[in-house]
């Protein structure tokens, strides 16, 4: 074998080594994850649920970030770091959006109507910045939040 082709597998396999140990799960820890509490609740504008809306709850400290989407009936149930049922105790300030994108069938989206999609909510619900929706959710939990749209 010439010496070019051996340096060239010794780095290979000196390669492969380093990345294989450098996959281990010594590396430091991630964020902190804070208990969570059930959180559920109904999306409302003008009296009428508000279904296939985005709901995300930001702790006002940053250190979580809860998320649902509301079914037909408004309803919701957050979750938070990705898996965990609930949310951290604390307050929040929330956002509601809704996509006018329709799912035709698996997949494949309704073609976007004349002058595009139209939100059925005010857009500032959508903004973090002009929101006025702020929501605590207490240390026991609070399965009757009413996010009221106006």
């Amino acid at each position: 074998m010439n010496s070019l082709v051996l340096r060239s597998c010794w780095f290979s396999l000196s390669a492969l080594v380093v990345a294989l140990v450098g996959c281990g799960s010594s590396g430091p820890p991630g964020p902190e994850q804070l208990p969570t509490v059930p959180a559920s609740g109904t999306v409302m504008y003008r009296g009428t649920p508000i279904g296939n809306a985005s709901v995300s709850f930001q702790r006002s400290d940053g250190k979580a970030v809860s998320v649902a989407t509301t079914g037909a009936d408004g309803k919701f149930s957050l979750m938070t770091y990705g898996d965990k049922t609930g949310a951290p105790a604390g307050d929040y300030r929330v956002t509601v959006a809704v996509s006018g994108a329709v799912e035709i069938e698996p997949g494949v989206l309704a073609p976007e109507p004349p002058g595009g999609f139209q939100s059925p909510i005010p857009l500032r619900y959508a903004d973090p910045t002009q929101t006025d929706l702020v929501v605590n959710i207490p240390e026991a939990g609070n399965t009757s939040i009413t996010l009221d749209l106006k």
